[in-house]
Order: C-alpha cells, then structure tokens, then sequence
C-alpha cells in the first residue's frame, strides 16, 4: 500500500475538555480551514459563505486603503544605512517559503566572504527593543525572546548575524556599528519600505501567486498586486508543482516586465532527533505510524512532503501559524498518540524551537527543508553581484 494511501485514514486532534469548548474549537478550525481555501481561490463560498466573503471583501477595501497609506508615509521617512542593503519579502501572509529563502541566501553571502546580518522583526516577542540573536556562530538568545524564525535563521546560517527589532532601520545601524555587518539581509520586508534597500526579492508561491486576487480579509493579499512592481528579483518557490512556473509568468510577468524569475523547489534534507540534535536515519519514520504536529501557515504542504517520503501517518495535529505550546495543548497531543497509536512524532524545524523541552512517549524528529534553485540560479547571482557591487564602490 502506498504511502498515500496509508495516510487516508488519519486522524485529527480533537482536544479534551467540556462540550461547549470543544464545539468552539471545532468551529474556529471550520473556519479557518474555510478561510483558507477561500483565500488561495480554490473554492468558491455559497450559501451563508457567500454572504461572509462579501463582507470581507468589503472589509478588504478599507484594508488597502490603509496598507496603502502605510507605504506612502513609511517611504517617505526613508532611512539608509552605510552598506548594502537586500530584501527579501512576499505579497501574501505566510507560506511562500520565504525562511528557506533567507537561510539560502544568508548561507551564500557568507561563503563569499561577506559579513552579512540578518534583520528581523521578531514575529511574536513579548519584549520591544533590539536584541541580538547571534553573532555569527550560535543563538545567544532565547526563541521567546528572537521569536521562533530568527532563531531558526540563527541555527541553520552559521557565520551570519541575527538581530531583531520592531524598527528594523535601528537593527541594522546597529549590525553594522557593533557586529561589523558589510551587508545587511532583511527578512519578511517587502513592505517595510522605511528602510532603503539595494535589492528587492519577493518570494512567491508558483502555486497561488496572488491567492483569490483579495487583500486581507477577503484574501491573502497583503498589498495590491501592482506592489510587485517594486521587484528587482522575483523567485518562485515550489515550481516542482505541474505549471507552477509558467503560473508565475502568466499572472505576474505583466505587472512586472523585465524582472527576472528565479525558479526554486523545496527539498528535504535532513531527519533530526528534537531534545538531542542528533541526526536520524530516514528509517525512523518508517518503524511504524506517526504523528504530524505542525503550526506553520501551510500544514498541508508539510504533510505531502511526508507522504512523498512514504511516511505512514496515523494523525494530523495542525495549530495556528507561531503557535506557543502550551502543557494542556502538549497533553492533548500526548493523548491523540496514545490513541493513534503512533510509534513517533515528525515535526517542522521551526515548530522544533519551541518544542525543544518536551518529552513525549515516543521519539520527536524534526525534518528539514531547503530551498534549491533549479533555473536562474545566474541570474541570482548577477543580481546580488551588482546591488553589493555598486553600493560597496560608491559607497552610501
């Protein structure tokens, strides 16, 4: 039996507590998972859903006018920084692979000789302020106070530094006052457009490149589709998917002729043991059924990952995108492994940051996913080459 076909029988979480709580969650799922297929345009809403969608349709007319206002101020209080500046962002919320970007891209300054730091607003910190994350050899910060990606970019770029901060202008100045960084590399800012960058990359999803065309709530959308206008590079993730290139040439090549599409897959790389670090044999996850738990913007993707590498998967855990593990969420899960009988539990490496502490039955494994450049890796190159080039010549 393949290992599509084994997972069809898989289970979803179904949390414990009194029955109003339980209705509650079961409805919140409902509904995300209907957001969710609405926002990347693969159902069409009837019913009481049509009327939904209109209302956020209405309500994502508001929403780009203020996104919109937004750029405008924030352009015009631009702050430019002594070095080279690259960016690297996308036009919809999550899932575009935008991380497995930045860790590429960090990893390829640093082996031509760059002393690159990556900028980050921290996504979910608790605390405001700059805080430095690493300096180019392991976190010396906690994930609760980089937030879960910055310091998964802090593991997996050795040599780059980390730093975070709400205002990314002040992160920068100061790698490039205290860390010694000759070239700044910020992640998740496409729209932070107050910092003045040399280059714009803009990650896309050759899946849904806009989703259903909406801006937020109504859509994905974070800004109009004509902000990709502002692209120097566009690189396309997932374009191992049938059609996924061409997809992106059809629907943005228009709003942006000329810009060069660099086109990307997503490869497994490597099975870690979380608690330990210690690497695993891909054979871990075929000793028997185990158990996806993930938080990440696209659960889905993870899980086909897993079912492509003929993982037999006995229940599906999926919770909001950075979510924070709590003991009564991890009890829960421990509760559906029981009754899955699943002889493992695979996770994502970003979910592995925050749950490096727990302890289960059975073993935990992360599994890593790189970004690799199938077409216009040249291209990329040219790109990065003269943007650097021209800003470390003529200075600032």
């Amino acid at each position: 039996m393949s290992g599509r076909q084994r997972q069809t029988g898989a289970r979803r979480l179904s949390l414990p507590g009194d029955a109003e709580t339980r209705r509650a969650l079961s409805l919140g799922s409902r509904a995300v998972r209907w957001w969710d297929r609405f926002a990347r345009g693969e159902q069409s809403p009837r019913g009481f859903g049509a009327v939904v969608a209109g209302g956020l349709v209405m309500a994502s007319v508001l929403y780009g006018i203020g996104a919109w206002l937004s750029l405008r101020l924030r352009a015009a209080r631009r702050v430019r920084v002594s070095v080279p500046v690259v960016s690297v962002g996308n036009l919809v919320v999550g899932g575009t692979g935008k991380t497995p970007l930045v860790v590429h891209l960090a990893r390829r300054l640093v082996s031509d000789g760059r002393t690159v730091a990556v900028v980050s607003r921290g996504y979910g910190r608790p605390e405001g302020g700059t805080v430095v994350v690493s300096r180019g050899d392991r976190p010396v910060a906690s994930w609760k106070r980089a937030g879960d990606e910055p310091y998964l970019i802090a593991l997996l770029t050795k040599g780059a530094r980390v730093v975070v901060s709400a205002k990314r202008h002040e992160a920068a100045q100061y790698a490039v006052e205290n860390l010694g960084a000759d070239v700044i590399l910020l992640d998740d800012a496409y729209q932070h457009v107050q910092l003045a960058r040399d280059l714009d990359i803009l990650a896309v999803d050759a899946r849904y490149p806009v989703g259903n065309g909406h801006l937020l709530p109504a859509g994905s959308l974070r800004e109009h589709p004509l902000g990709v206008g502002r692209a120097d590079v566009i690189v396309a993730t997932r374009c191992d998917t049938v059609g996924g290139a061409a997809r992106i040439a059809r629907t943005l090549g228009p709003l942006a002729p000329g810009v060069p599409i660099v086109e990307t897959r997503m490869k497994p790389v490597e099975l870690w043991e979380v608690g330990t670090g210690l690497s695993a044999d891909g054979s871990s996850l075929r000793v028997g059924p185990v158990l996806v738990l993930s938080s990440v913007a696209n659960p889905g993707d993870f899980e086909r990952t897993l079912v492509k590498l003929d993982v037999n998967i006995a229940a599906r855990v999926a919770f909001p995108d950075h979510h924070r593990y709590t003991e009564r969420d991890l009890e829960a899960v421990e509760d559906e492994i029981r009754v899955s009988g699943a002889r493992a539990v695979v996770t994502t490496e970003k979910d592995a940051v925050r749950l490096s502490d727990w302890r289960p039955s059975v073993p935990v494994y992360a599994l890593g996913i790189e970004l690799e450049v199938t077409r216009g890796e040249r291209l990329l190159g040219m790109a990065l080459e003269k943007a650097i080039g021209r800003r470390s010549r003529h200075g600032a």
